[in-house]
């Protein structure tokens, strides 16, 4: 059987993954519907108490440095996290329910989430501080931050003795390719399952892009800016922020791309690993 027939296998069984459940599929509609109020959005999480408790604890959580508790979902959204971040986080907590993880017992769910998560506010941060004629749409790019590597919790949940191969070698010898061992071993990259599993869900094509982080010099280009800053904060925060951001390449996309100095991307890494501990504490909370 050859790779295309392969994939083609794999990701057949990957529509077998369990559905959504109930408060995911309305939280995902809400994620591409700009008309939603915020009393719409409070009403749907108050429902679950789960999900409500999770909220207030990142709201209250020393990352956010609230002064005074949070007591509603109301006030996590005003006062606190936004809109737009807790209807991301709130999917991603409602989402990780889907997927089982613990049958790869070297899989490690809190770093998952702890990368992620860094990705996302890195993002953000950055898209923010950029040019203003090179910014794209903060909250767009949390989002696909938060979901940038949801292919290796599909793989994780289905293909749970193969992916620990995966990480064996990786934990062997570091230097070597995840995506194509994940190839190799699985039949089929994180990143596509990632980006048919949000095509799948109708998110918006942007994120679908960022996901599949496309080879740019063929791809259609509508979404380029996005694909390059989201890969690229990804590649640093994996590298620990290493001073040449992990490559050359992806140096030059933040400094370049995004019309950020050295200095302006010294200063967002000097204050985000002030609050790397909060970080990781609120991925413990996700990974619950």
């Amino acid at each position: 059987m050859n790779f295309a027939s392969q994939a083609t296998q794999k990701i057949l069984k990957l529509q077998h993954l369990p559905p959504l459940s109930a408060m995911a599929t309305r939280l995902l509609g809400m994620l591409s519907d700009d008309d939603f109020s915020l009393e719409d959005l409070a009403q749907a999480i108050n429902q679950d108490p789960a999900l409500s408790a999770r909220i207030l604890g990142l709201a209250n959580s020393a990352y956010f440095g609230q002064v005074n508790p949070v007591y509603s979902v109301e006030e996590a959204v005003i006062r606190v996290l936004g809109l737009n971040m807790v209807k991301g986080l709130a999917f991603s907590i409602a989402v990780s329910g889907v997927f089982e993880t613990s049958r790869c017992r070297s899989f490690d769910v809190t770093k998952y989430w702890s990368h992620s998560l860094s990705t996302a506010l890195l993002s953000r941060q950055i898209s923010l501080m950029a040019d203003a004629g090179q910014r794209t749409d903060p909250d767009g790019v949390y989002l696909a931050g938060l979901l940038f590597d949801i292919g290796v919790l599909v793989l994780v949940h289905e293909f749970p003795e193969e992916y620990a191969m995966v990480l064996a070698m990786l934990k062997q010898q570091s230097g070597l390719n995840r995506l194509q061992l994940e190839r190799e071993i699985i039949g089929i990259s994180s990143r596509e399952a990632g980006a048919w599993l949000i095509d799948r869900w109708h998110l918006p094509e942007m994120i679908v892009q960022v996901v599949a982080q496309p080879d740019l010099s063929t791809a259609v280009r509508v979404h380029r800016q996005e694909v390059l800053l989201v890969g690229a904060v990804a590649a640093w925060v994996k590298h620990g922020f290493s001073e040449d951001y992990g490559s050359p390449e992806t140096g030059s996309v933040l400094e370049n791309c995004c019309g950020l100095s050295v200095e302006k991307l010294v200063n967002i890494k000097t204050s985000f690993l002030r609050k790397e501990e909060e970080v990781r504490v609120i991925a413990g909370m996700l990974a619950k």
